[in-house]
Order: C-alpha cells, then structure tokens, then sequence
C-alpha cells in the first residue's frame, strides 16, 4: 500500500478512482475502505482520507480532479496559487473546463467553461493543473475590480514577470464577449509610465492627490558635496522639497532599521527636505493625512516666495 500512500501524501489525502486502480486498488478494495470510514466520498470520481484536516487547499486540488483531465484552477483561486499581490487570503474556488466537456462541480465551486483555454495557457503548481499568470490576471480584470487588477499586476511586473509576455498573453483573449483583455491592456499602458514600488505607495498617493500637489515616484536625493545617492523618495514634490514615505513594520520592526531610518530622515531634513511618514493605518484616516500634507504644502510655498529656499 505505499503507492497509495504516496498519492494520497502528495494529493492533500485525495484521489481519484482511476488514480486508485493505477497503484494496485480494486474497486472492490476501494468500495471496503469507503465502508469502513477509513476513507469518504468527495463526489462521484474522488475519494479522501477520512479526518483529513479541511483546508481551502484541498477543496481546490478536490474541485480539479472532480473535474478531470480537461480542467484548470483558474480566476481569483488561480491568483492565490500563483501568489498575486492582493490574493493571499482568498476563499473562493475556481474551475475552468476546457471546451464542452460535461462536469457537474463540487458544493462550493465556481464553474466556467471556455474555449480559449488550452494546455499551452496553463502551468503546474503542486501537481494541480493551474491557468497561466496573464490568463489569471484577465480573469480577474472580468470579474473583479479595477484596482484588484492592478494591485496584481503592480506585484507581477515587481516580481520580474515581463509585460510583453503579459501583453502577448493577453492579445490572444480578445474577443467579442470576453471582458478581461480590455482593461489589462489598459493598465498595461500605464504602468509603462512609472511603476509604484508598492501598492500602499499607489494608494497614498492617489490620497495625497486631491491636495492638487504633483508628486513623482522613487525620487533620488543625492548628496551636493559627495553626490552619493541619500535616498529615493516614495513619492516627492521636488520643487517644494517635500518628501513622502510609505512607511511598513516590515521594513521598520528592527533597532537598527529604525535607527538608519531616522539618521536618513536628519540628512535629508538638513538639505531642506520636509519629510511626511505614512503609515498603512494612516490610509484609514485620510483627513488627517490631507491636513498633514496642507499644512507642509502651505509652510514650502512660504519659504519659496519669501526667497529662503536654497536651491538642491
């Protein structure tokens, strides 16, 4: 029985019928386990372990076999698996069958069907057949919101994944009735423009914009005497010298980083820059931080009409 074993190891304790008479087990041996609770229907074709802890993972490698050979995890399920900015805790589960092929699914899963989808569009994480990168993220353009969208592929393209791949990929869907290629495209074009180093730096500064004040992304402040690069501003006002960082625990949970933060936050104040901390929490409380913002705007522009500024 190590055959059997091994598959229901690497399966999260499931299989299928046909996976079951491959190593060895009769119909009639399967139907004595299932008799004896030692192991449980999941539907028709698949079987489990009994008391198998019931995870979000294993109802997913469950909804694919129940589906077959044809069938790909894909949409927002597909983006978790694929570890999208956005998704790591995501419930759902999605199944898309390829071409006609009858499946009825499992309690709990969302079933697509389409004729688009092929071998070549999909990848394997795990051993479960999963829908590429570019296809999950126009699944998701189709059926989510715009800034879940775009909070996927900020991660991507900062993850090293390439845009022309994405594009290509993309490209290939459009057709009359499929909504996802439209608005990956579009976002696409965008992020050509200037990609934000996180997804809390494109919320705070899409905060920091109703005060009307321009900001760039990863600006680089450099010493005047060495010219040695002091830091690049999350977002910054250069003509103002004020500066914005998006402030992480992550990054920030440390002595020492704490204590190379704050001697980077004395240099740059002493060249004349204004430096704003935001924090994710801050986000909750965009007053504040547009009164904060003001008030820094408001105290620059005096400085500049009153001459006192040094040029940097």
């Amino acid at each position: 029985m190590y055959l059997v074993s091994r598959l229901f190891a690497v399966q999260d304790g499931l299989a299928t019928f046909d996976q079951l008479r491959r190593v060895g087990v009769s119909d009639s041996l399967r139907r004595q386990r299932l008799a004896s609770g030692e192991w449980e229907h999941f539907d028709r074709v698949v079987v489990g372990l009994a008391g198998a802890p019931v995870t979000w993972r294993r109802h997913v490698r469950a909804a694919l076999l129940s589906a077959g050979d044809d069938a790909a995890i894909s949409h927002a399920t597909a983006a978790r698996l694929h570890g999208f900015d956005g998704f790591a805790h995501e419930q759902t589960v999605h199944v898309t069958v390829c071409g006609s092929t009858h499946y009825t699914p499992l309690p709990g899963t969302t079933f697509h069907r389409s004729t688009l989808l092929t071998a070549d569009g999909c990848t394997e994480i795990d051993g479960m057949r999963v829908v590429s990168k570019p296809i999950a993220l126009l699944q998701i353009a189709g059926t989510r919101r715009r800034d879940a969208t775009r909070q996927a592929l900020d991660g991507l393209l900062r993850d090293g994944e390439s845009p022309e791949w994405i594009r290509q990929t993309v490209q290939q869907w459009r057709r009359p009735g499929v909504k996802g290629p439209a608005p990956v495209l579009d976002l696409l074009s965008e992020t050509e423009r200037r990609l934000p180093r996180s997804w809390f730096q494109r919320l705070a500064k899409r905060v920091v914009a109703v005060t009307g004040l321009q900001l760039m992304d990863e600006y680089p402040v450099t010493d005047p005497d060495t010219g040695r690069l002091l830091a690049e501003l999350d977002l910054a006002a250069p003509e103002l010298m004020i500066g914005i960082e998006c402030q992480s625990w992550k990054w920030h949970s440390t002595p020492s980083t704490r204590a190379a933060g704050a001697l980077r936050k004395r240099r740059l104040r002493r060249l004349g820059w204004e430096i704003i901390e935001l924090w994710w929490v801050d986000l909750a409380r965009p007053t504040e931080v547009l009164a904060d913002v003001t008030h820094a705007v408001a105290l620059r522009r005096a400085v500049c009409t009153g001459g006192l500024r040094t040029a940097r």
